[in-house]
């Protein structure tokens, strides 16, 4: 199964979500404005990950020595038997004793989540994905990471990221030691530690290891032991204990001037160039209007599931989707004590917004309550508007319990609580 198409289409979330829901096993390629990096499925675990900019291997040595697992004599050699062998440097660090294994399981995890969880930020990009039998990983020293555990941490750091950023500034931001706490030692969660000695957690006491007033935020993620999430979050903190203040702030390179608008450059043509120009322009665009939507390389320019890998990847979103909402509504039921007469129920509630309720294609899914049975159901619709049953999700209720007011309706009448049609439909 090979898909394509933009992160505007279809967010991350979602493609990592499909792709642990359906155990797949592929690389998936993902292509933002200043980087390109490659992720590797297992089973739908992930397993590895490689960046364009910044080559997985080099890294890896880089961030070693700067921890002081190993020194630049040691990196050289290895690195010259690597280049001779072909095998991984992570294999050849421990053969010979340099690093211990657990260190160099560390150094993976953190390297592979700092290439995984800067795509989350990533504003835009194209996404290609391509299935295989097996990827090639570490598979002595790396442990396949859930979607699920990758999706909650992505979270996290797409919800507190700005606000992270918004209390350290630019990463070319510049901190120094807070005068007369300059020599203070910081260690990691100790009870009754000497003088002069401060206990705080790991991010804190790693970041402030680098910060020396010369170093930026950028540099410190470099170097550090820690996600990037990590080095914001312990620069927040040793602000927030006034340990750190303010350096200077590199100045930022002057952007490049943009490109003159068509339709200034044509002014400067003479009329019948500039007419000319305008004329082509115009045939190009039609020709693309007509010519895209035909190319079966462009997956997501013709209509939604009008190719197997579209519809495929509609219907793996769409039930994914549904499944939340069948948690909202047993959320509903914990909360209330009884299940919604509606869907529009979980919203008034709080627990789930409207689009939410909604399929790829944006039709709500359709809710069927069916309290005599003691079951309820939730069907999703295929491209062409028709029940398709791979999107279907029957559930049995759970015992009844005493009837509680529902969230967001205290107030409605105790009659239209016990008196309930046996099936609801909402469309």
């Amino acid at each position: 199964m090979g898909l394509e198409g933009t992160l505007k289409v279809f967010s991350l979330t979602e493609i990592f979500q499909m792709l642990g829901l359906q155990r797949k096993t592929g690389i998936l390629s993902v292509e933002g404005e200043d980087d390109a990096i490659t992720i590797s499925f297992l089973g739908g675990s992930v397993v590895a990950a490689e960046s364009a900019a910044r080559r997985l291997d080099n890294r890896l040595g880089n961030l070693l020595l700067r921890a002081g697992y190993l020194t630049d004599e040691q990196l050289a050699r290895i690195l010259a038997v690597q280049r001779e062998t072909r095998q991984r440097l992570g294999f050849l660090l421990v053969r010979e004793g340099i690093v211990e294994p657990s260190e160099l399981r560390e150094a993976l995890r953190l390297q592979i989540s700092r290439i995984v969880y800067t795509a989350f930020r990533w504003p835009d990009g194209r996404f290609t994905f391509t299935q295989e039998g097996t990827v090639d990983y570490d598979a002595d020293h790396m442990a396949p990471v859930s979607t699920e555990t990758v999706l909650m941490e992505a979270a996290q750091i797409v919800d507190e990221w700005p606000f992270l950023e918004k209390k350290v500034g630019p990463l070319t931001s510049i901190y120094r030691r807070a005068p007369g706490v300059e020599r203070l030692n910081l260690v990691i969660h100790q009870k009754n530690t000497p003088e002069g000695t401060l206990s705080v957690s790991r991010p804190e006491a790693e970041t402030w290891r680098w910060i020396d007033g010369r170093r930026t935020v950028g540099d410190i993620m470099e170097r550090a032991f820690l996600s990037d999430f990590e080095v914001m979050k312990g620069t927040v903190d040793l602000l927030a204990r006034h340990l750190i203040e303010p350096g200077r702030i590199e100045e930022e390179a002057e952007p490049p001037a943009s490109p003159e608008p068509v339709a200034r450059a044509a002014a400067t043509l003479p009329a019948g160039r500039a007419l000319g120009l305008w004329a082509a322009l115009a045939a190009l665009a039609v020709l693309s209007a007509f010519v895209m939507p035909r190319n079966p390389a462009n997956l997501f320019f013709r209509p939604a599931g009008d190719t197997r890998e579209a519809a495929d990847l509609m219907k793996a979103i769409s039930l994914n989707r549904a499944v939340s909402v069948e948690r909202a509504v047993r959320i509903y039921y914990d909360a209330s004590g009884r299940y919604p007469r509606a869907l529009e129920d979980l919203v008034v509630a709080g627990i789930l917004d409207e689009d939410e309720l909604r399929d790829p294609y944006d039709r709500f899914y359709r809710y069927i309550l069916r309290a005599e049975e003691g079951k309820f159901g939730l069907y999703g619709r295929n491209a062409r508007g028709q029940i398709d049953l791979d999107l279907s999700l029957e559930r049995s209720l759970a015992p009844v319990s005493e009837l509680r007011p529902a969230p967001g309706r205290q107030k409605e009448e105790k009659e239209k609580t016990e008196e309930r049609p046996s099936v609801l439909v909402v469309e």
